[in-house]
């Protein structure tokens, strides 16, 4: 089957808007991942996942998963197997752990 991944970094979102955009872009696109970041302040991070049912059923949990991303933010979390949160403290770290989100993510969904 055919997935799509979209991992993305937004500007100063809040934990909570960031969790509703990950909800409507994750139902807009199907069968798909959506991985998104934010520093809502410098010494904060903020991660969600949102993983449809077939990416489930390869194995991948949005909140296993978003928990170990955030770890290299100096953070951690987790949630559901659709939808999970975490935090970090390093916002510097943002774009290297988004990286490794999506080559996770492309190499779990081969």
């Amino acid at each position: 089957g055919e997935f799509k991944v979209l991992v993305a970094k937004m500007e100063g979102v809040e934990p909570e808007g960031l969790k509703s955009v990950a909800q409507q872009l994750q139902q807009k696109l199907g069968e798909s991942a959506v991985v998104l970041g934010s520093v809502p302040s410098p010494d904060k991070v903020s991660l969600v996942a949102a993983f449809s049912k077939g990416v489930n059923q390869k194995g991948l949990q949005a909140g296993k998963f978003i928990g170990a991303i955030a770890k290299i933010c100096g953070g951690g979390g987790g949630g559901r197997p659709n939808l999970a949160q975490a935090g970090g403290k390093d916002g510097s770290k943002l774009g290297e752990a988004l990286d490794r989100a999506l080559e996770q993510l492309l190499e779990g969904l081969q």
